[in-house]
């Protein structure tokens, strides 16, 4: 069950940097704008979770730290998706994550 749970955390993940990245390009500028933000959108996010988010992360940050970290992504996620006219969609990615996040920590660790 926690190894589901990990792999779903994963594909939110991702899908949060593909929506970053889609979100750049569906922006209302020209072609070179909308390019340069549809590449660096992702990046950024990858590497501000690099740092601060992941499991392995650059940066120790406190419990709270990284579960405030990481919430912040979820939302900013969701409220690209709002933005570009998707709210249901927006919400669905943050409420799957908080729910699979609460799973995760009920769920006892192997002995």
């Amino acid at each position: 069950m926690k190894a589901l749970g990990l792999l779903l955390l994963f594909l939110l993940e991702v899908a949060v940097l593909v929506v970053g990245g889609w979100w750049g390009w569906t922006l209302d500028v020209v072609t070179p704008v909308r390019v340069g933000a549809a590449v660096a959108v992702p990046l950024l996010l990858a590497a501000l979770w690099g740092v601060l988010g992941s499991p392995k992360a650059h940066v120790s940050l406190p419990p709270a730290g990284k579960h405030a970290f990481q919430a912040t992504w979820f939302v900013a996620g969701g409220g690209m998706l709002a933005l570009r006219g998707l709210p249901l969609l927006g919400l669905a990615l943050v409420l799957t994550w908080a729910l699979t996040i609460t799973l995760l920590h009920l769920t006892p660790r192997p002995a």
